[in-house]
């Protein structure tokens, strides 16, 4: 998957070799952003916003592009996991009751 982030020089994607990986403080701010998103997609039941394929592509952003700290990376690898349930939710009540989930 090619990298569409740039890194805070804008010197081109954060993942080219030599590059310096964003801040783990930078990183924060993201994994409480996509927190909240899927806190509130279990709290109310709806579909994730946009579509499955945009959350796991950030995520496997976070993933490659920042400095992460041990903490940051369990929660990331929690993140990827809660994802991946809501997708599979989304999936089995698409296909149980012919409703199209976006």
């Amino acid at each position: 998957m090619k990298s569409i982030v740039a890194n805070r020089n804008n010197q081109g994607p954060a993942t080219s070799p030599g590059m310096l990986k964003r801040t783990s403080l930078e990183a924060d701010r993201e994994l409480a952003h996509i927190r909240k998103v899927v806190t509130a997609v279990r709290a109310t039941s709806v579909p994730l916003p946009i579509n499955v394929r945009y959350w796991r592509a950030r995520l496997h952003e976070l993933r490659i592009a920042y400095a992460l700290l041990p903490v940051q990376v369990a929660r990331l690898s929690a993140l990827e996991l809660d994802v991946e349930n809501i997708a599979q939710e989304q999936v089995d009540v698409g296909t149980s009751d012919d409703r199209r989930v976006a």
